[in-house]
């Protein structure tokens, strides 16, 4: 398998140059760019195609929430772990609702960083459980949901065949599509093929928001 690759957004040099000198250093992972804001970001991902964006929050020209929302929209596949230094509900919510897959403080240790970002680039998503629950429940019961998220109707939600839907609660205990594949006896490729169909299904443009949509019908308790 090759490296994962990783773009780093911050307006802040100094802690650009930390987290890529903390990267560099694991041969697993590429960083591929820095950007200095949201706006910037969001051409990068466009031009470097990482697998994985560590994005600040608050940030000149175009804050993270924005470009975590744009960057998912068109490319959906690009897993964006918001890195700050903000241990707020609100800025959780508006990340998951962007379609964050995972959210750290800026002085989460080195091994819990590299931890969320390898699980994140194998579909899993790692926000702390209950904010995880808050936000999600949050956007469950908004009558915002569709409108500012562009989550699906309950229409595409009832097309998931029994097999997606397993998947869909699997996913929603924050299973990666290593872990379901093996609890469900399947190849990962088979997973990951499952996925493609239920955020095709959904209009979903990530785990989350699928996750959010299946809450809303019921599949998921």
């Amino acid at each position: 398998m090759g490296r994962i690759r990783v773009l780093i957004v911050d307006d802040h040099p100094v802690v650009r140059e930390g987290l890529r000198t903390m990267l560099m250093t694991d041969q697993t992972i590429e960083v591929v760019g820095e950007s200095c804001d949201g706006a910037e970001a969001v051409t990068m991902v466009a031009e470097k195609e990482p697998s994985v964006v560590l994005m600040d929050i608050r940030m000149p020209n175009m804050d993270g929430v924005e470009a975590i929302r744009r960057i998912k929209d068109k490319r959906p596949a690009t897993a964006v772990i918001v890195l700050t230094m903000y241990d707020s509900d609100a800025y959780v919510i508006d990340a998951v609702r962007a379609g964050a897959s995972g959210y750290l403080l800026k002085d989460a240790s080195r091994e819990l960083l590299l931890h969320t970002i390898r699980s994140v680039s194998s579909g899993a998503t790692l926000i702390k459980t209950n904010l995880l629950s808050e936000a999600i429940s949050s956007l469950v019961q908004s009558q915002k949901v569709h409108k500012e998220t562009g989550v699906c109707s309950t229409e595409g939600v009832e097309q998931l065949t029994p097999r997606e839907r397993e998947v869909m609660k699997l996913v929603a205990v924050g299973y990666t599509n290593k872990d379901i594949a093996k609890e469900l006896s399947v190849a990962e490729d088979t997973v990951k093929k499952h996925m493609q169909n239920i955020l095709s299904k959904l209009h979903a443009s990530s785990r989350i928001r699928a996750v959010i949509e299946a809450t809303r019908a019921g599949i998921i308790k």
